[in-house]
């Protein structure tokens, strides 16, 4: 897996779809909880992340620590890919 690309394609759906931010206001450590996105922007990001894992993520997976920036939700994939 190119996390570099992975980072590439998850920064472009946030700044395209969900929020309206400039690039280089969004960097890999860059808070989203609460901050950037709101509940359905996460919901994005759920299914942006099944979709990379070939999965459902379940409950436990759901957590503040797995969409908390950009970095998290790469380890995430990349740990369960």
């Amino acid at each position: 897996m190119d996390t570099g690309a992975l980072a590439d394609e998850l920064r472009q759906l946030i700044l395209t779809d969900l929020v309206p931010l400039e690039d280089d206001e969004l960097t890999n450590r860059t808070p989203l909880v609460d901050t950037v996105l709101d509940s359905l922007g996460i919901a994005e990001l759920a299914v942006f992340i099944e979709e990379k894992i070939g999965r459902t993520l379940r409950a436990e997976e759901e957590t503040r620590a797995t969409f908390a920036n950009i970095d998290s939700i790469i380890d995430f994939i990349a740990a369960n890919d």
